[in-house]
């Protein structure tokens, strides 16, 4: 029988409508993401979920309270499932870093995969972190219906790997706050069912 983990990204915050890099720094919803963790929270109560995962960053275990209110559910917090550490990027905008770390900057859009932010992961690694969470949640819980909320990078990297395209694939697909991607699993198996799913969120918030 095929398993389905519903992977939702965390709700908006102050810092992703002002263009600043999150990473491991915690940084609370603001009231348009509590208004979408609220929607997303109702459309999974229907799923018949019976295990809900989160990363610890404060962001995402806030959109996972939420949804745990709606669903019953008891959430385990998994820090694997954190965003990309972007090391001393984090709390910059783009233009600030181009200012502060020109050369990086340009190394890094020409290898991507390859080049950390100073001080930060690899993509490279990330993603091995990203799908190595996703393994040891499958083979920690029997439910065959499966909640993990997390970051957009996360989000991804788990998308990447259930189309088979590996950490140097294209990503296609969006990335919406509080968009549903659900991934089916077969044994070793796993399946795109949807990713970027956003019928739940009113098209002001996306």
């Amino acid at each position: 029988m095929q398993r389905l983990v519903y992977i939702v990204r965390h709700g908006t915050t102050d810092w992703n409508r002002s263009g600043y890099i999150q990473g491991h720094l915690d940084t609370p919803l603001n009231s348009e993401g509590r208004a979408q963790a609220e929607a997303v929270a109702m459309r999974l109560a229907a799923a018949g979920a019976m295990a809900i995962y989160s990363s610890d960053l404060l962001r995402v275990y806030e959109t996972a309270q939420i949804i745990a209110r709606r669903t019953g559910l008891r959430i385990i917090q998994k820090p694997g499932l954190r965003e990309m550490h972007f090391g001393a990027w984090q709390g910059l905008s783009f233009e600030q870093i181009k200012v502060r770390d020109p050369e990086i900057y340009a190394a890094r859009r020409e290898r991507p995969f390859e080049v950390p932010p100073p001080g930060g992961e690899r993509w490279v690694d990330f993603y091995q972190r990203s799908v190595g969470a996703l393994h040891d949640i499958l083979k920690a819980t029997n439910a065959q219906r499966i909640i993990v909320v997390t970051h957009s990078g996360v989000c991804s990297a788990l998308g990447l790997e259930a189309l088979g395209l590996g950490p140097t694939g294209k990503r296609t697909f969006g990335n919406a706050n509080c968009a549903i991607h659900t991934i089916g699993v077969t044994g070793d198996r796993w399946e795109a069912v949807s990713l970027n799913d956003t019928e739940h969120l009113s098209p002001t918030s996306l």
